[in-house]
């Protein structure tokens, strides 16, 4: 007989009907969750979501034909992406994960976003949609609601510190090549008043 414990198989079999790789995106809707298999509940797998053709430019409702109902789906005025901190090009590993969402979210939306907020470190609003490239095959794969769910826990435990600042320390190392190489870098800081 299973016996429910804290180990992760164990939570995994318990929630196995989201631990499925059926689709590429994965839509975090901004609501709260307390537990995981409630947070798992929440996310909503979008396979006719599509990634416009330059994911790092914003892309209007003028724009692309295909992110079209993405933009309406969400309510969205513009698509945006950003890689999650500590799962960029600098890190290590095959897996990028990386979080699509309004360009225009601060100004435009209202419904805080816990689940994204945990994934980006920083204020998020809105409906947002997760994804992750595999670098070794060179396309988004397949994910699960669990696999979701268990990377926002894991952040919001502080799990991935040492990922992040390895992300870091690799952006500043490239950051001083940069500049030994002649480039000029502008500080984006407001100044002190």
């Amino acid at each position: 007989a299973d016996v429910a414990s804290d180990t992760d198989e164990e939570e995994e079999r318990e929630l196995k009907d989201f631990t499925q790789k059926r689709c590429r995106y994965i839509h975090i809707p901004p609501k709260e969750f307390v537990r995981k298999e409630q947070l798992c509940a929440l996310l909503e797998e979008d396979e006719s979501f599509r990634v416009p053709s330059s994911a790092s430019a914003a892309c209007t409702a003028e724009g692309e034909e295909e992110v079209q109902d993405g933009l309406k789906t969400y309510g969205w005025s513009a698509v945006g992406s950003q890689f999650i901190p500590g799962y960029g090009a600098g890190a290590s590993g095959d897996d990028l994960w990386r979080i699509f969402f309004d360009d225009n979210f601060l100004a435009v939306q209202k419904a805080p976003n816990p689940g994204a907020r945990a994934l980006l470190g920083t204020t998020s609003l809105g409906s947002m949609v997760v994804a992750c490239f595999d670098r070794s095959a060179g396309q988004d794969r397949p994910i699960s609601c669990y696999e979701v769910a268990d990377l926002i826990f894991k952040r919001q435990q502080g799990s991935d510190g040492e990922k992040i600042a390895y992300e870091a320390e690799k952006g500043k190392e490239q950051m001083a090549m940069f500049e030994k190489l002649g480039a000029k870098t502008v500080n984006l800081q407001p100044p002190e008043q």
